[in-house]
C-alpha cells in the first residue's frame, strides 16, 4: 500500500533504512527509546565489501560465464536471505502494536548488484543495499499481511521528531535539535528518522522547508519542517 489511510486507528511504525542500522523501527508514541527496534548493518556491509573484492578476482579469472553467474547468484541469495531475516524481526516487532502500518521513505531506486560489483565508483548503499532492503521489507511484510506506506523522504534524517525544526547532523549518527524551545537536545539519528517517518504518515506532516544557507541564524525564527513556526 502506498499513501496514507486514516479510516481506523492504525499505529504507524516508522522504519528507517540505512547502513549503520539496516532497519530502525519505532511508533510515534514511544516513551523510551529503548523500545525502538534496530538491526545492525555491520555484518551485511562487511559481506557486501567482501563480495565486491572476491567478485573482482572471479571476474578476472578464467572461469566461464555460467560459473561466474552461478557464483554471483549464490552470494546474492545469501545476502537476500540475511535481509529477509532482518525484515522479519521488524515485522515481528510491529505485530506487537494494534493495526500496525510500516512507514518507509518513498524509494524509487532499483537494486543493481552488478553495478556494485563492477562499477569503480559505486556505493554499496545507494547501488544495492538500501533499495534491496526496501524491497525485501515489503516482500516480508506481505507475508505477515502488514500494510506498508511510503512517505516523502525530504529531510527525514534531519528533522527533529518532537518539534519539526531541522536540526544538525553530528558524526552522522546524532541529530541535534536547534530549537531552543524544544525539550530534545540530541537524539540517535536512525531512531529520530524512524519517528519522523511515522509522523509523516498523517496528512500535513511532509517536510517542505529548505533552509536558506545564506541567512544568519539570528535573522528570523526557526521554521518547522512543515514550513510553520515551531511550537
Amino acid at each position: 500500500m502506498d499513501g496514507t489511510r486514516t479510516d481506523r486507528e492504525e499505529t504507524p511504525i516508522g522504519v528507517d533504512i540505512g547502513e549503520y542500522n539496516i532497519y530502525t523501527a519505532c511508533p510515534i508514541d514511544l516513551p523510551d527509546w529503548r523500545g525502538a527496534h534496530a538491526v545492525c548493518g555491520d555484518d551485511l556491509c562487511q559481506r557486501l565489501d567482501d563480495f565486491r573484492r572476491e567478485a573482482a578476482a572471479v571476474l578476472a579469472s578464467s572461469y566461464d560465464r555460467p560459473t561466474i553467474a552461478a557464483y554471483v547468484q549464490q552470494r546474492r541469495d545469501a545476502l537476500v536471505a540475511a535481509l529477509d531475516a532482518a525484515a522479519r524481526t521488524v515485522c515481528e516487532y510491529a505485530t506487537a502494536y494494534d493495526d500496525p502500518v510500516l512507514v518507509t521513505e518513498d524509494s524509487h531506486y532499483s537494486p543493481d548488484l552488478w553495478a556494485w560489483l563492477t562499477a569503480p565508483n559505486a556505493h554499496r548503499g545507494s547501488t544495492w543495499l538500501l533499495s534491496a532492503a526496501h524491497l525485501r521489507l515489503r516482500t516480508v511484510a506481505a507475508e505477515y499481511r502488514l500494510p506498508v506506506a511510503a512517505v516523502p523522504e525530504a529531510y527525514s534524517t534531519q528533522e527533529c521528531h518532537a518539534c519539526g525544526v531541522l536540526g544538525t547532523r553530528e558524526l552522522n549518527t546524532i541529530v541535534r535539535c536547534t530549537n531552543s524551545n524544544c525539550h530534545v537536545d540530541t537524539v540517535a539519528a536512525d531512531c529520530n528518522a524512524a519517528k519522523v517517518l511515522a509522523r509523516r504518515y498523517y496528512p500535513g506532516r511532509c517536510c517542505d522547508y529548505r533552509p536558506d544557507e545564506s541567512s544568519h541564524p539570528g535573522d528570523r525564527p526557526a521554521l518547522a519542517a512543515d514550513g510553520g513556526r515551531p511550537d
